[in-house]
């Protein structure tokens, strides 16, 4: 029992990690204790240290599947700890680090130094490689057909750049196989040419601990050391690379859709122009502030970070990937997210999202939504403004609507089609528009039917029937041509009928005097002697009207046809035939010498009277 921690003396230790590969992976560490082991590596190698044990923390259950990992220390790191067999030495616990400011880099071969080195061979190998005796390599050089035989490390840059316009870095003398290039975009389709690319530019050699470059300065973070200590934050380091992405990227700002009114100046005056409204993710360097020793930070060996800091005015929360992957929350509650690469989110019940303010989504690919349960969107009063290279909507067997810059198509299917408005205007700047209906087609129209054409065809296949309330107006400041073809049978069926159950048919011609009514019965045949000819036997024009007037213009020649007789005036002359008999009125009345004129008179005794003197010429003459 004397040798039982708590019953004998406390002896403890101070000690360099040399190995934390540990076999049974409970975090044990071989370590060079202080006055215990030698610093000559070739009395005392480091295979030859026994395994302390972790002392874990009270937050860690350290029990099977429950707790956290009692990693931590690194090759070459300073840690405190025990022996829990007393002066047998033979268990060492340690349970806490030591930090410094290191002045040399690790030595080969010496004890209480990292002991991986530069260069390596068969019989100095480091014990994580030790089952690859094949083909033995230095962990500090950069590996990129094994990865697996690389240590962590840190990027030296990444870059994030648009297609075809990957930068040159060979200047900086190093080899393009020691790069890594990570295309985003590749997971679910390939990377189309809006995608992202980021270059992710590796250590071709890997400095032992403590780093070559970290020397002569704390080993604490330097996220946590502060801005005002820590210029190298602002260049090289984590905040320096997101700068540098930010400005690349970000550039003129992104654009939405809405637009917004700005003052322009024209010519040397003020205008108001309408561009579209533009926005940018704040600045990393305007939400960091991180002063020693508010920062509190866990920084890995590969360039993970995490921030929690309490600096007055710039509180923060920050979680960042060595690929330039991050999520940063400012001290006024600001949250940034940025993936470099393909981002997945799943959920397997509802998803809620509830924004007070406005939203906006720049998207240089396509956006793509599957709702299996219907798409709802309510704008409430604002209006919903789309631009498209084209649009299509597919409503399945009910039809689609394509909208396209070679036109617009509705297509309802089998389905109906119905527009409700209060008013309908549509406007076409192409006279080549076809409608095409091959049902019936039917229009109620309550108000004035009006229609506008530059000329119309009308042409229909059967019957067409005009049903008008009121008046028909036909206004044509040209003329009417009517061709009838009657093919109906019996041919006696008229090819025109024209009827008035109440008023009269008025035909007028040209009110000044130029016009004429013509009415040609029966068709002509083209080509006969004289250039036409009637055809004969057949051809009549048959009006049975109550009256018929025919009128010239100036009112000096008339034609009246009435039940009373016929009566022809022209100027102070007239000839009337009535039942009573033949009258005629005017100063005299000639037959012309070609003609024969034969009057038989039978019955009365007719009586010539003049008031002068009567003549009769001839060739002869007989008075009975």
């Amino acid at each position: 029992m004397a040798e039982f921690m708590g019953k004998d003396g406390f002896v403890w230790w101070q000690g360099v990690v040399e190995d934390r590969h540990d076999p049974l992976f409970l975090g044990r560490c071989r370590i060079r204790i202080l006055g215990w082991h030698t610093e000559d590596k070739t009395d005392m190698p480091t295979e030859s240290l026994p395994w302390a044990y972790p002392v874990q923390p009270i937050i860690s259950a350290a029990q099977t599947g429950v707790g956290i990992s009692p990693t931590g220390p690194v090759e070459g790191t300073w840690v405190v700890g025990f022996y829990r067999d007393g002066g047998q030495a033979q268990e060492p616990v340690f349970f806490g680090t030591l930090g410094g400011i290191p002045e040399l880099p690790a030595v080969k071969n010496v004890g209480f130094n990292d002991p991986r080195a530069d260069t390596i061979d068969f019989y100095d190998i480091h014990p994580d490689l030790k089952h690859k005796k094949d083909s033995p390599k230095s962990v500090l050089t950069f590996n990129s057909d094994k990865p697996e035989q690389n240590i962590p490390y840190p990027p030296k840059r990444m870059t994030h750049y648009k297609p075809f316009t990957q930068p040159d870095h060979a200047a900086d003398g190093e080899e393009l196989s020691k790069r890594f290039i990570e295309k985003t975009g590749a997971g679910v389709n390939s990377p189309s040419d809006s995608s992202m690319y980021v270059e992710i530019e590796e250590y071709a050699t890997r400095s032992t601990y403590p780093r070559k470059d970290h020397l002569d300065e704390p080993t604490t973070p330097r996220s946590a050391i502060g801005v005002a200590q820590n210029a190298f934050e602002y260049t090289a380091g984590i905040l320096g690379q997101k700068q540098s992405n930010w400005g690349e990227l970000v550039g003129q700002g992104i654009p939405t859709a809405s637009l917004q009114n700005k003052i322009v100046t024209v010519a040397g005056r003020e205008e108001i122009s309408s561009s579209p409204f533009t926005w940018t993710d704040p600045q990393p360097t305007s939400l960091y502030g991180a002063k020693y020793p508010y920062n509190h930070v866990h920084q890995s060996e590969s360039g993970h970070l995490i921030e929690v800091d309490d600096t007055p005015g710039f509180e923060r929360l920050h979680r960042y990937h060595r690929t330039g992957t991050y999520e940063e929350i400012g001290s006024l509650g600001q949250r940034i997210v940025k993936v470099v690469n393909e981002n997945f989110h799943m959920g397997l019940n509802n998803d809620y999202t509830s924004i007070t303010g406005n939203k906006y989504e720049n998207i240089s690919g396509k956006l793509d939504i599957v709702s299996s349960g219907g798409y709802f969107h309510d704008a409430k009063s604002g209006a919903i403004n789309m631009k498209s290279g084209s649009f299509t909507l597919d409503i399945g067997s009910a039809g689609n609507i394509a909208v396209t810059s070679e036109g617009i198509t509705i297509d309802a299917g089998t389905g109906t089609m119905t527009l409700i408005g209060q008013r309908l205007k549509r406007e076409f700047q192409d006279a080549a528009g076809t409608e095409t209906i091959r049902g019936g087609f039917t229009q109620e129209i309550g108000g004035l039917y009006s229609v506008e054409t530059g000329s119309t065809a009308l042409t229909s296949r059967g019957a067409i029937g005009i049903t008008t309330g009121g008046a028909l107006d036909f206004v044509v400041t040209g003329a009417i041509h009517e061709t009838i073809a009657n093919l109906s049978l019996p041919p006696s069926l008229a090819a025109r009928q024209t009827s008035a159950v109440f008023g009269d048919i008025n035909f007028n011609t040209a009110a000044i005097g130029l016009g004429s009514f013509n009415v040609d019965i029966g068709p002509m045949i083209p080509g006969a002697p004289g250039g036409t000819a009637w055809l004969t036997g057949g051809n009549s024009l048959s009006m049975t009207p109550l009256s018929f007037s025919v009128t010239q213009a100036a009112g000096a020649t008339s034609l009246l046809m009435s039940p009373a007789g016929i009566i022809l005036t022209y100027g102070a002359s007239s000839i009337a035939i009535t039942a009573t008999g033949v009258s005629i009125l005017g100063p005299s009345v000639t037959i012309g010498s070609a003609a024969t004129l034969q009057t038989t008179v039978e019955g009365l005794l007719v009586n010539v009277e003049a008031s002068g003197i009567a003549a009769v010429k001839g060739s002869l003459v007989t008075l009975n």
